[in-house]
């Protein structure tokens, strides 16, 4: 998406050689024939440069999208230049492109096949798994232009009007698991009914993807150009003037990045990023492991992975061999960075590249990670900080104490179904070591919950920190999420013995649900 946004730069040099605006003139002797002398041209109008905008972008959109694997952000994601931090679940492959211009305004159509990672629960029936599916898209946009003078950036707007379309029809089967005695109950009367669980799954899943793409396309576009940076971006949503999208790697005062993004990827699965453009030269990749057992990172030629998706997507239940490409590396919690040149061809073959990300063979985790394809010799993103912990050698003993949790859930309804109070369990799991630790008995009907339960061993803040504390409410059928807090290496500095922490739900705006109540015993 580099090459629309250069329009942007190309404006304002034609804007500073005068196409844009009247240069003043110099008073000077009157001429001597006045009616011979040509009338000064008028300034361009904002609908003028509009239409040429659109005109210039329209048949740029297409080279640049067909192809393309677009990633598909996971439910709860944020907004505004946020949204560019969140990782992508899924990839939708654009095989199909039209865009012309009506009058003023861009007219798109899109379509293609993708997956995407789905982890839902309704009515005590839960679905976790990839989904395939075809997902076509139209839209008619108008093109504006603005650029804050003070941040220098550059911004590009494509509003989409009333009528957005969009439809997803998921392909293969959707596995439906029964999550209760009341689930497994129905479930077995839907199949002697002739009802088939998964055949509503499909299309509870049709129409809620159908509708989340609808949305996510009818907020908008926004590409920016950072002059200050020579970087050039693109999201989906409508940005405010001067901001530029926030993404996992920071800006660099280097050579601009073409990939900077970040991807969770379950076992069994594929993340796919590109294809790469390396005919402006070199590429070198940056990847760090954020969770998880690891990832595996390969070049693939794009046709080779193509000949893969096409026979994937004609028939959901083959199983045909992937292709491995190159290894270029692998990620894990031991050596969680990788920093690499690309190579210019994959096993001897000059090709379009994609690189394909998959978790390590054996692993039972999803993996996150971050990764940026900039210029080799680029300065690399500063590393998080991290908060200084205690020493290695100390440990310490930990003590779920309690939780408070409000009476009524996000939705605004009660915990119990039949409107009581939480049966409200807590489960503590160590983030570096991929385990749980330890799991509370359910306290039933009570918002304020006391365990005054000690977690089983002495923990060492350097090893088996951050500890994630997820407090559900327990009921018959299924365990409804409350809220969760993250217990670190720099928690427990201030810990005097006791430490509240908030419970929070997931999502761009979370919410506190309640309070977690621990203590803290340091072990000499």
């Amino acid at each position: 998406m580099r090459r629309p946004l250069l329009l942007l730069a190309a404006t304002g040099a034609l804007g500073a050689c005068g196409l844009f605006h009247r240069e003043p003139t110099t008073p000077g002797p009157a001429p001597l024939a006045t009616p011979t002398t040509p009338p000064a041209p008028e300034p361009a109008s904002d609908a003028d440069l509009r239409a040429l905008v659109t005109e210039a972008l329209t048949p740029q959109l297409c080279p640049k999208l067909l192809g393309a694997f677009l990633g598909l952000p996971g439910e709860g994601d944020a907004h505004g230049p946020a949204a560019g931090t969140q990782a992508s679940v899924g990839r939708w492959w654009i095989r199909h492109c039209e865009a012309r211009t009506a009058g003023d305004r861009l007219e798109l159509s899109i379509a293609g096949s993708g997956w995407t990672w789905i982890d839902r629960e309704s009515d005590g029936f839960r679905v976790r798994q990839y989904l395939l599916f075809d997902a076509s898209a139209s839209l008619g946009a108008d093109v504006t232009l603005g650029y804050d003078r003070t941040r220098r950036i550059a911004s590009l707007w494509m509003t989409p009007g009333a009528g957005v379309q969009a439809a997803i029809t998921p392909r293969g089967l959707v596995a439906v698991e029964a999550q209760g005695f009341f689930a497994t109950l129905l479930g077995g009367v839907a199949a002697v009914t002739g009802t088939s669980i998964s055949d509503r799954a499909r299309t509870q899943a049709a129409e809620l993807g159908s509708r989340q793409l609808r949305d996510r396309l009818g907020a908008g576009f926004t590409m920016t150009f950072d002059l200050a940076h020579r970087q050039v971006d693109f999201m989906v949503g409508a940005l405010e003037r001067g901001q530029v999208p926030e993404r996992p790697y920071p800006a660099t005062d280097g050579a601009p990045w073409t990939v900077n993004q970040r991807s969770s990827v379950w076992p069994g699965g594929l993340d796919v990023v590109g294809p790469l453009d390396a005919t402006q030269g070199a590429l070198a990749l940056d990847a760090t492991l954020e969770e998880g057992d690891g990832a595996v990172v390969r070049a693939v030629c794009a046709d080779a992975l193509g000949r893969y998706f096409d026979a994937r997507f004609r028939d959901p239940a083959a199983t045909p061999a992937a292709p491995t490409g190159h290894l270029l590396g692998t990620v894990s919690p031991a050596q969680p960075t990788l920093h690499l040149d690309l190579p210019a061809q994959v096993n001897g073959t000059a090709c379009p590249m994609v690189l394909t990300l998959s978790t390590r063979e054996g692993s039972a985790l999803p993996a996150r990670l971050r990764y940026r394809v900039a210029p080799p010799g680029a300065p690399a993103a500063p590393a998080p900080t991290v908060a200084s912990a205690p020493p290695a050698a100390q440990r310490v003993r930990i003590e779920v104490v309690g939780v408070s949790v409000v009476p009524q859930n996000p939705s605004g309804h009660a915990w119990d179904l039949v409107g009581g109070e939480a049966d409200t369990r807590v489960i503590t799991v160590s983030v570096p070591l991929h385990r749980e630790i330890d799991r509370t008995p359910v306290v039933a009907d009570h918002n304020d919950a006391t365990f005054e339960r000690w977690l089983p061993n002495p923990l060492s803040p350097a090893t088996d920190l951050p500890l994630r504390f997820t407090a559900v409410d327990d009921d018959v059928t299924s365990e409804e999420f409350i809220g969760s807090a993250d217990l670190t290496a720099a928690d427990l500095a201030r810990a005097t013995p006791d430490l509240s922490l908030p419970l929070r739900t997931a999502g761009a705006v979370p919410v506190q649900t309640g309070t977690l109540r621990l203590r803290v015993t340091p072990l000499r």
